[in-house]
């Protein structure tokens, strides 16, 4: 949690940070200001989480899970196995996806880079 709340007041696209034990919700910012009206903000408002699991999931093999109440939520839940380096290895992903990008847009432009990489790959 402590590494997490960081990752917080260092990104702009997170908003907070809550759970209890291993299950843990990572809530992102949804767009502000002029770009909130347009078709880009109702995007950001709906898809900025899945974007970010997807992300995770493409390019770091991390599964992560949404909630149903808010899109820009996604729960961490590992197993009760898992071990500190693994937790490390998840929370420095998550890092460098958000250290990478700082809006909605980096976020969607990186995941169709990884996206069309992927395909290119086979």
């Amino acid at each position: 949690m402590g590494k997490l709340t960081a990752l917080k007041d260092k990104s702009p696209l997170v908003k907070d940070i809550r759970g209890r034990g291993l299950m843990i919700g990572v809530e992102f910012n949804q767009q502000e200001g002029f770009l909130s009206k347009t078709a880009i903000g109702k995007l950001s408002a709906e898809f900025t989480g899945s974007l970010i699991a997807g992300e995770l999931q493409n390019r770091y093999h991390i599964i992560t899970a949404y909630t149903l109440n808010n899109p820009n939520v996604i729960r961490l839940e590992p197993p009760l196995i898992v071990t500190e380096e693994q937790m490390d290895k998840a929370v420095d992903a998550l890092d460098e996806i958000l250290t990478g990008q700082k809006s909605f847009l980096g976020v969607a432009k990186a995941n169709t880079g990884t996206i069309l990489g992927s395909f290119f790959k086979k």
